[in-house]
């Protein structure tokens, strides 16, 4: 199963970061290949353990187009605003498996250091020898994404 793990320095706030990423609606208006993003439903839930600590839980549909292929596929999301991390997990679709995190922590300058990690495999063979080829290429382009938005939504800000 092809994995990719990276640290990605933003010249901005943890907590701006962070709510970048989890904002996922928005990914259809700067992911590549992602045709759409419907939140199929939510809940806030007490972190245990954690005095005022909340996790955000939902049900994402999100719908890829890669070259003539299109697919959509259900995902289990967890928000911890406590600390900063974004797990995704699939629950249905073409994929065999997906496993997708975040973790955000403050950096030199006030900073963010971003842990990305993805973990993907398709069930059907063709599929997955064709994202094989293409993974790295792919989630650098993904990792550019979130750098690009980032900044058109920060840049000004500092």
């Amino acid at each position: 199963m092809p994995k990719y793990q990276t640290e990605i320095f933003f010249p901005y706030s943890v907590q701006k970061i962070h709510n970048m990423v989890a904002d996922i609606e928005k990914y259809p208006e700067f992911l590549p290949n992602c045709s759409h993003l419907i939140i199929k439903n939510s809940q806030k839930t007490p972190d245990s353990g954690q005095k005022g600590g909340k996790k955000r839980v939902f049900l994402a549909e999100m719908g890829v187009k890669f070259s003539v292929f299109s697919e959509k596929f259900d995902s289990n999301v967890e928000i911890d605003d406590m600390f900063h991390e974004i797990n995704v997990t699939l629950n249905s679709g073409p994929l065999k498996n997906l496993i997708n995190n975040w973790k955000f922590e403050t950096a030199d300058n006030n900073g963010c250091i971003a842990h990305f990690s993805l973990q993907v495999e398709m069930k059907n063979l063709p599929l997955r020898l064709a994202l094989a080829a293409a993974f790295k290429i792919g989630v650098k382009d993904i990792e550019q994404a979130f750098i690009t938005r980032a900044n058109k939504l920060y840049s000004t800000d500092n």
